[in-house]
Order: structure tokens, then C-alpha cells, then sequence
């Protein structure tokens, strides 16, 4: 605009220019491209939050909750409209790891389970934990759809008159001087584009939502046949986590703390005829089997008026 202009609209409405760059509703707005350091910000919410939540004492099973519940909802509010650089992603993944093993922000305990493992979803044997880099894309694809609709808003209006000009949305590539905002909107059309069919999402007719957008990034993956028995609604979170371990085989038993040198050998402390592992010690050992068998007597002796007590 004019300079004239601008002072025109600035007497008229009383406001007061700014400058690039700002903070609107705690992110940062600035032309360029949003680099590690500004996401500084988002990495000491989360600290500050499992400073003040008072965790110490709480169960694997209560991590995980406050995971899903406090620190992701942090993350997911930048996620839904920035494309967050690698690195932020990394150190965001490493303060739910470090939280979820260790109760702090900071690697000071091995995790029992590889994080590859954690992100994925119950069914296929993971906690359900969402993976960052996947979830981010799946959220700045909300917007792509958008476009795709063509949905009744002015920034879509605004897209369609500054950049796409009518051109097909499906087919289409920014100019090289275009913005940084608007080359990493087109990144993740190109990886979701796969979905899309004559402008609608094809997985869910409802149309898209960041959900089954995670969940078509994801892909396909295979279920785990005792995750419905550990994950069962009736049992106690400890313990469904508990079971998770076992069968993720996180315990440390006494073959893995005999390979960090925490003890002089690795048999079974129950028979020690065999090596202590979660196979041997849940199935294998005869002391095992034997108190198993003794359970079972005990729970088929329980009457139906018992149990109701």
C-alpha cells in the first residue's frame, strides 16, 4: 500500500502498526521460515508442565495418560499449523520418552521398550502414543483438504486468488519465489495427494479428518492377537501395562541385567536351572506353572455369589 493509504486506515481505525515478527495466541507469525529456535518456546511449556505436575511417585500407566492428555495437546496446537522442523520433533519425542521411562525431561534411565515400538498403535502392540513427524503432517493436511473442498473460508479464497489462479490443486506446483509457508502446505499435499480422488477423501466418505489422516499415513500394519486381553476394559491400567512389558519382553530380567553387568550370572532365581527370561519365567519355570495351577483351583472354586461380594 501507499504510505498515504496506510496512514489513512491507521487514523481512521485507531490502530497501531506492527512489525514482523510477532506473537498471536502464544505462536509465532513472521513472513519466513519458523526456524528450531523458535520453537524454544513450545519445548519449555511441556518442561514446565512436568515440572508442575508432581509426578514422581505416578505409575508407567499414569505417564502415558498425561502423555496423551497434557503434553501432546500442547504439541498438537503447533502441529495443526506449522510444519516443525525435524529437530523440534526430535526433542519433543525425547521429553515424552524420558518422562514416560524416568518421570523427568532428561535421559538419566535405558527405556524398557524401544520408542519405535511405543508410538504404535494399541492394536498393533504399541502404547498408542502418537508419532510426532506423522501426526504433524496429518494435521497441516487438514488444511490441504481445505483446499481440496474448497471450503467457504476467506484464507481459501485468498489461496485460490494469490497462488492457485483456478489452477487444479491436485496437479499443482508453486513458483520457486513462493513463501515457505506455502511450499511445505504443497510438501504435504504431495504425501497425502495419494488420498484424495476427484477432490474428496476416499478412506472416509465423512471427509477428512486429522485422525484418518494419522491413521492412512500410518499405513497398514499388523494386530497383535493378545492385545485385546491385555487392553481388556476390566483390568487395572497398572497391570494392563505390567502385561505389556512381558510381552514386549521390557522386564529386567536377569538375562538383560547380567548384559549391563548388574549381577554375576543370568539363571532363573525361581529354578535356577535355565536363564531368567520373560518366556521362562512366565511359561517355562516349574514354580511358575506350579502357583498358576494353584490360581486357577483358586479362581474356578469362586462361586458367582462370592464373586458378587
Amino acid at each position: 500500500m501507499k504510505e498515504e493509504l496506510q496512514a489513512d486506515m491507521l487514523s481512521v481505525t485507531g490502530f497501531q502498526e506492527g512489525k514482523m515478527p510477532f506473537r498471536y495466541l502464544g505462536v509465532q507469525i513472521q513472513p519466513g521460515k519458523v526456524s528450531k529456535k523458535d520453537y524454544s518456546c513450545l519445548v519449555e511449556k511441556m518442561v514446565v508442565r512436568i515440572r508442575s505436575l508432581g509426578v514422581k511417585k505416578l505409575s508407567y500407566a499414569g505417564r502415558v495418560i498425561l502423555i496423551n492428555a497434557v503434553l501432546n495437546t500442547l504439541y498438537n496446537y503447533w502441529a495443526a499449523m506449522f510444519v516443525i522442523p525435524k529437530a523440534a520433533i526430535k526433542r519433543v519425542e525425547a521429553i515424552c520418552r524420558n518422562f514416560l521411562w524416568d518421570s523427568c525431561t532428561d535421559y538419566h534411565r535405558v527405556p524398557l521398550v524401544g520408542w519405535d515400538r511405543v508410538i504404535m498403535p494399541k492394536s498393533a502392540g504399541g502404547l498408542g502414543v502418537k508419532k510426532a513427524s506423522i501426526w504433524n503432517i496429518a494435521s497441516v493436511g487438514k488444511l490441504v483438504s481445505w483446499i481440496y473442498s474448497k471450503a467457504d473460508r476467506l484464507w481459501i479464497k485468498w489461496i485460490d486468488s494469490v497462488y492457485l489462479k483456478g489452477a487444479n490443486w491436485h496437479d499443482y506446483t508453486p513458483a520457486n519465489d513462493s513463501t515457505w509457508t506455502w511450499k511445505t502446505i504443497y510438501k504435504v499435499k504431495e504425501k497425502i495427494k495419494n488420498g484424495f480422488i476427484d477432490n474428496c477423501w476416499t478412506p472416509h466418505q465423512k471427509g477428512y479428518t486429522v485422525g484418518n489422516g494419522y491413521e492412512w499415513l500410518m499405513g497398514l500394519l499388523p494386530t497383535q492377537t493378545w492385545t485385546k486381553i491385555v487392553w481388556n476394559e476390566w483390568n487395572v491400567p497398572k497391570h494392563s501395562f505390567n502385561s505389556w512389558l512381558i510381552m514386549q519382553e521390557g522386564l529386567n530380567t536377569k538375562t538383560k541385567l547380567y548384559a549391563y553387568g548388574c549381577c554375576q550370572d543370568d539363571m532363573c532365581i525361581l529354578c535356577a536351572k535355565q536363564p531368567e527370561t520373560s518366556e521362562h519365567l512366565f511359561n517355562e519355570c516349574k514354580f511358575s506353572a506350579k502357583y498358576r495351577s494353584v490360581l486357577k483351583i483358586g479362581l474356578n472354586d469362586l462361586s458367582p455369589l462370592s464373586l458378587s461380594y
